[in-house]
């Protein structure tokens, strides 16, 4: 991609909303369109190189188009979460297969990127990249659904958890330069999508899901529209200058 948002505190709270947002977005096509977790794929996979293609050739560059890539792929990992319930998975086979599949892909992600530049403020986005986003969602469906229902925590009480979590993991990381690090940045985003998919669920059991995917879809767009809406003040090319492959 060619611009990309600065890794600051507006991305980590605009990424933390599209977890909670495609949370919802998920259920919403699976669910209340009644399309299943596993039929709207192509339809979201088509949606999802119309975005590349659209921030490819566009002439004016904006970081939206990654905010709106980040929605599409997060609802995708939603429904493929969901789709291990619906085949009879157990916690116990779901999360080791993909938590062993999302550490290597980080692991290829980190051998094709370039050593993180602090001073570029944002990380290597190519196709390696979307597939540990993709995974990282996937993970963070089924660890959302693990702590809030098999340890019991309850989703709104999972989602604090986690909320506590993320907000030590950027303390801790942020100061030394390793958000930018694959290690410490798929790790925090890997917590953002565990925290979101509880939060998604305690918002859509409270106010019901139409309401809460309105609701968290506002707050989202809201969101990135006000923090990105000047392209200039915090975005960034992408800072090897290499294209997506």
């Amino acid at each position: 991609m060619r611009n990309l948002p600065r890794i600051d505190q507006r991305y980590w709270l605009s990424l933390s909303a599209a977890s909670v947002f495609g949370t919802n977005t998920g259920d919403f096509v699976a669910g209340y369109l009644h399309i299943g977790h596993l039929a709207g794929l192509p339809w979201l996979a088509a949606l999802f190189a119309a975005i590349l293609l659209a921030e490819k050739y566009v002439a004016r560059a904006s970081a939206l188009y990654f905010w709106a890539a980040i929605i599409t792929v997060r609802t995708a990992a939603t429904n493929v979460g969901d789709a291990f319930h619906d085949f009879g998975f157990g916690f116990a086979v779901s999360i080791p297969i993909v938590l062993v599949l999302f550490v290597a892909s980080v692991w290829l992600y980190a051998l094709r990127a370039p050593r993180p530049d602090p001073a570029a403020a944002t990380v290597r986005v190519n196709a390696a990249y979307w597939g540990c986003m993709m995974l990282a969602g996937v993970l963070g469906t089924i660890g959302g659904d693990y702590a809030s229902f098999g340890l019991h925590l309850t989703p709104a009480g999972a989602a604090i958890a986690f909320a506590l979590l993320i907000y030590l993991s950027i303390r801790a990381l942020g100061p030394r330069g390793m958000l930018l690090a694959p290690a410490g940045y798929w790790f925090t985003v890997a917590l953002i999508r565990i925290g979101g998919t509880a939060g998604g669920d305690a918002f859509a059991h409270a106010l019901r899901l139409l309401p809460s995917t309105l609701l968290t879809g506002f707050v989202f767009i809201g969101l990135v529209i006000w923090f990105y809406r000047r392209p200039a003040v915090n975005q960034v090319a992408q800072y090897d200058g290499a294209p997506l492959r």
